[in-house]
């Protein structure tokens, strides 16, 4: 598959499971004239040696995209690395995956069931990248107590792999000329910005400004019946003089797009 028809089919499978990103990007689209551009995609996995972001990342370095920096997040105990497209008009992708090692056995060995359910050759296809869970449902008891140590290893056990979300260029806009004026229209049309470290995250000086909405419910389908989680989320970046990066205390809060807000 071309990159940019497996990049349109992400776009469709994550805007098809989380309908309110259609909403955002339609109520941009009633004010923005420019056409609106793509800063990044995100992905979500652990660093088990099956399916870590060295493994994800392998179809698109196959198609014209390179690494170019690793990053550690202590605080969410993650690993992350992404990857830029010769041609400047494909979105960054970046992939993060949550360190096994660092929490507890009954943790990782709920993680490592579900793993090893995996068929190793269905990794290899591109589609994965866009496929759900590639595991028999967990159970939402399981999903909760998994929950309390990490909402990013709950939200992939549900959700399996399928882009985390994507991200407006605001560089890119002519209307709206900065994210506070975006968050601000966005808040006034019914949508809840992440304010976790401040609703923009970053700075001018750091070469780059990001915000997000907050994800919303969606119903899926666990083991003992269909419950409401948190689904996929829009994020906003604002670029200057050409940084192509990332800045890990800025994406700490991001992360943190998809929590729910109290956990039973």
């Amino acid at each position: 598959m071309k990159i940019n028809d497996f990049l349109s089919k992400m776009w469709n499978d994550y805007s098809k499971l989380n309908p309110h990103i259609n909403q955002v990007l339609n109520l941009i689209k009633t004010k923005e004239p420019n056409e609106i551009i793509n800063d990044h995609i995100a992905l979500r996995t652990f660093n088990h040696k099956k399916l870590n972001r060295h493994i994800l990342s392998e179809y698109f370095l196959k198609n014209g995209y390179q690494a170019v920096e690793d990053l550690t997040f202590t605080e969410k105990k993650l690993k992350a690395t992404y990857f830029i497209h010769s041609d400047p008009s494909l979105p960054r992708i970046f992939i993060s995956e949550l360190l096994l090692e660092k929490f507890s056995d009954s943790f990782c060995d709920i993680i490592n069931k579900k793993i090893d359910e995996i068929d190793i050759e269905a990794v290899s296809d591109p589609n994965f990248l866009t496929s759900g869970i590639p595991w028999s449902p967990i159970d939402y008891k399981t999903y909760k107590k998994i929950q309390m140590e990490s909402d990013y290893a709950s939200w992939v056990l549900a959700l399996g792999y399928i882009a985390n979300h994507f991200t407006v260029s605001v560089t890119d806009c002519s209307y709206f000329n900065d994210l506070e004026q975006l968050n601000s229209y966005l808040k006034d049309n019914g949508f809840e910005i992440n304010s976790s470290g401040g609703e923009i995250k970053g700075s001018k000086d750091q070469g780059l400004e990001q915000s997000s909405i907050m994800s919303k419910e969606i119903k899926v389908k666990f083991s003992d019946g269909i419950y409401s989680v948190p689904g996929c989320y829009y994020e906003f970046a604002y670029r200057y003089n050409n940084f192509n990066g990332f800045i890990t205390k800025s994406a700490n809060h991001i992360f943190e797009s998809t929590n729910e807000k109290t956990k039973n």
